[in-house]
């Protein structure tokens, strides 16, 4: 259950509606929903792969969990950049592509910080039915970002566009100082001499 509510706290759903609503901008109301849907859906593979591979990937390609972090939280800081800076969708993209797996699915929603938990806790419980218990885990966080991207449009109806605009810059600043502190703390870990 621990593992669970700490899994949910650092993918948070519900703080990054902002950024769904912002990069679903100009997309119909079904296209969001399908969207929110698939984001879903690559929230689980993301964390799915993490749990199972995540060790052996990052080991294969010599990447430490810190720089891991520091890579992940760098360009999320971008997306919440854009979100304070940026009039309209945050993302400098045409219709054409669906931004359900990225940036929403990962690093988004599945970023570094959720990854590092999962990997972390693979290592410390090996047994089969530890990795059956974080499975269910994912597919709980999962389903609870697609339901609540799913209703999201309707939380931009009802603030408006000037409210939208507010709750956007708003959010993109807690967002980006998240980030700066997620860094500013992995970094210590590669560079033990800043910890002084």
């Amino acid at each position: 259950m621990t593992a669970g509510v700490a899994l949910f706290t650092i993918c948070n759903p519900i703080g990054t509606i902002p950024v769904f609503l912002s990069v679903t901008q100009g997309k119909t109301r079904a296209q969001q929903r399908r969207i929110a849907l698939m984001t879903g859906v690559g929230v689980f593979a993301v964390l799915a792969v993490s749990l199972i591979l995540g060790s052996f990937i990052l080991s294969f390609f010599g990447i430490g969990v810190p720089a891991l972090k520091i890579a992940g939280f760098l360009f999320v800081a971008t997306i919440a950049w854009a979100m304070m800076t940026r009039e309209g969708s945050i993302l400098p993209t045409t219709n054409e592509g669906s931004p359900a797996i990225v940036p929403l699915a990962m690093p988004v929603v599945a970023g570094p910080g959720a990854i590092a938990l999962v990997i972390a806790f693979s290592k410390d419980n090996p047994a089969l039915t530890d990795y059956l218990w974080g499975i269910l885990i994912i597919v709980i966080s999962a389903v609870a970002t697609a339901v609540i991207f799913f209703f999201a449009p309707y939380l931009a109806k009802l603030l408006g566009p000037a409210g939208m605009q507010i709750f956007q810059k708003l959010f993109g600043l807690i967002l980006l100082a998240i980030c700066v502190q997620q860094i500013l703390e992995a970094m210590p870990k590669i560079w033990p001499g800043l910890a002084g």
